[in-house]
């Protein structure tokens, strides 16, 4: 199936209008000359350099008085080198920004403003303003989406296949989610190398996020206090206990540390993965293969699964930057070009600007198409009826937390829920701005 342009154009309006998103110069030179290097960094994997690296070079070819310098590392350590940017005042002329940290960013005057250059070096008039003003803080403009994406369940249905089983459908449960997951571990017990189902689902900052949603539960207030309690926390972790117990059906900590840089899912030894749907990029690049399929999140007790879009991430210029007219054009360039974007295709979300996202030529069968598609179905299914939760200042710091640090502890089993779940809580009383 192909997509037509208008259809891909009222599924972008569709996704902007779900979303309810709220976010609290510097001397430049100029793009019509002389030799200007800017600093253009971002998180992601392999597969993402790549399609950068061919955008630049096009960007480069059309503005040849500007040379990019490039550089990218994975989530954690690339916040870890922002944080060491940021406190010696070199943050890169252009990087990626999430809606984690922007507040954070923001607030202590790290970002550049886009405002002087909308219209000019940059257009934004491609961007349903209310997915734009995501990328607001105290009245400017400080960052630009790229894209839109959804949580999503990644699934390889030919080692599904191999087992034997048969993935649930769409309209599936927690308890069934569960329930499969302990029946891959157990016909995956004689495999070789053993197959499990899946990482702890529990230790998914996102998903705990969404949980609380389908509870309804507005997870933050725009103060920074929190609407859960830690009973909330520990239930949703204990969800999971029965994977852990008697015998260990959730993929092994140490076959993770084992595995790294790769993971249980893109190294063949689980089934399945959940994660934002515009990472299948990097999960059938890593797995390599093409067969790695989308479905939604499990449906909530209400029998509905308050799914939501959200911003997939942003473009920002460090205030530092001594060419904001530049990093200016190289933002338009990555959001706006229609070649840029037949490169990068849904990797950075489907695509924020209406131009590129009427450009965006859809192969049939193609992970690009699997994106859409797969968005399309649950708005149409009636799932995507939720707003994506706010993020306060401190938000990335009690994911980080969360993801980073105590869910290696538990996973290894050095910590127990109860332990998790009060220095979770601790810790973001620290972090959390009020």
């Amino acid at each position: 199936m192909s997509f037509k342009k208008t259809a891909l154009r009222g599924l972008a309006i569709a996704v902007a209008g779900s979303l309810a998103l709220t976010a609290c110069g510097s001397d430049g030179g100029s793009g019509d000359g002389g030799n200007v290097t800017l600093k253009f960094t971002w998180w992601g994997g392999d597969e993402r350099a790549s399609r950068y690296e061919q955008a630049i070079k096009l960007f480069e070819d059309e503005n040849p008085g500007i040379k990019v310098q490039t550089s990218f590392a994975a989530f954690p350590d690339y916040w870890t080198q922002r944080s060491t940017d940021a406190t010696s005042g070199e943050l890169p002329d252009v990087f990626q920004m999430d809606a984690s940290r922007l507040l954070e960013y923001a607030g202590s005057g790290l970002l550049g403003g886009f405002d002087d250059y909308a219209g000019n070096q940059l257009d934004t008039s491609q961007i349903d303003a209310e997915l734009l003003s995501s990328g607001e803080a105290n009245g400017e403009l400080v960052a630009i989406p790229t894209g839109t994406n959804t949580l999503a369940l990644m699934y390889n249905p030919d080692l599904i296949e191999e087992l034997g089983l048969e993935i649930p459908d769409w309209d599936y449960t927690w308890d069934e989610y569960f329930a499969f997951l302990s029946e891959v571990s157990a016909a995956g017990a004689d495999h070789s190398p053993r197959v499990y189902g899946a990482n702890d689902p529990t230790m998914v900052w996102w998903l705990f996020m969404q949980h609380l949603v389908q509870q309804g539960v507005e997870p933050f207030s725009e103060t920074g206090e929190l609407n859960f309690t830690e009973d909330d926390m520990r239930e949703f972790i204990d969800s999971a206990a029965s994977l852990r117990s008697p015998d260990d059906q959730i993929f092994p900590a140490e076959r993770v540390e084992q595995l790294d840089p790769l993971g249980g899912f893109t190294n063949g030894e689980a089934v399945m993965e959940f994660h934002w749907d515009n990472f299948i990029h990097n999960y059938s690049h890593d797995l390599d293969s093409d067969n790695v399929q989308l479905m939604p999140i499990p449906t909530g007790a209400d029998g509905q699964k308050h799914m939501f879009f959200k911003p997939t991430m942003q473009l920002s210029m460090g205030a530092n930057t001594k060419h904001p007219e530049e990093a200016a054009l190289l933002v338009d360039f990555l959001i706006n070009s229609p070649e840029a974007g037949a490169i990068i295709g849904t990797d950075l979300g489907v695509p924020a600007s209406a131009e590129r996202l009427d450009a965006l030529e859809i192969e049939p069968g193609s992970l690009d198409e699997r994106v859409i598609e797969y968005q399309q179905r649950a708005r149409d299914e009636g799932y995507m009826t939720a707003t994506v939760p706010f993020q306060p200042e401190g938000f990335g710091a009690v994911e980080t937390e969360y993801v980073e640090v105590l869910a290696k502890e538990f996973d290894f089993r050095q910590i127990d829920t109860d332990t998790f779940v009060q220095r979770w809580f601790s810790e973001a009383g620290n972090h959390l701005v009020r």
